[in-house]
């Protein structure tokens, strides 16, 4: 899942949210981390880690993946994590009593207030993050090309990936039908997850 989902499924806290959205900006093993974080924003790591493993292994998962043209399947897991962003935004009361525009307000609140959990590549983006409101974006079909191209720029490599959009605009009542049938896993997964942790 992409950066929205990550921090829904977090725990209601500063910590676990940021926690959570670092699991796409930092490296190596938890007990290194550890070293520099509290326990609640390494859990927060551990969690978005377990949740990346949960949903490229899922059946569903994969079935939205075929959709992709054959030359952006192999970036399918960015892609359709993107995507997945999207109907979240479309469907966010179904999953959060809080409205999204303030809980992506929280989001920038807490990022902002703890400048010590923000390393390097968060650092990095985070002004263009807040300035550019991604988490709001993901509404919109020009704010998902948008972050498409935004992402395809990070290296020559993944240049395919601004051509997701194409993607989505053929196959866009499919994507959204696999995101319903997903969520529900996922949730479940989630729960089960930080009763054992």
């Amino acid at each position: 899942m992409n950066y929205l989902a990550h921090l829904l499924l977090a725990d209601d806290s500063d910590a676990s949210r940021i926690g959570n959205l670092l699991g796409d900006f930092t490296r190596g093993p938890l007990d290194d981390l550890a070293k520099t974080y509290p326990a609640e924003l390494v859990r927060g790591i551990k969690m978005h880690r377990a949740v990346d493993r949960f949903t490229d292994s899922h059946a569903v998962f994969k079935e939205a993946r075929n959709l992709l043209a054959p030359e952006r399947r192999r970036f399918a897991g960015i892609i359709v994590d993107i995507f997945f962003d999207h109907y979240l935004c479309l469907h966010w009361e179904l999953f959060s009593q809080l409205p999204l525009q303030e809980f992506t307000h929280e989001v920038y609140r807490a990022l902002e207030q703890h400048p010590e959990w923000r390393p390097g590549r968060l650092a990095d983006a985070f002004p263009r993050m807040r300035t550019e409101n991604w988490l709001m974006t993901y509404a919109t079909l020009d704010g998902i090309e948008l972050t498409l191209e935004r992402v395809s720029r990070r290296s020559p490599r993944i240049g395919k990936v601004a051509g997701g959009i194409d993607d989505l605009r053929h196959h866009y009542d499919a994507f959204e039908q696999h995101f319903h049938a997903f969520m529900p896993d996922l949730l479940k997964f989630v729960d089960a997850w930080k009763k054992d942790h």
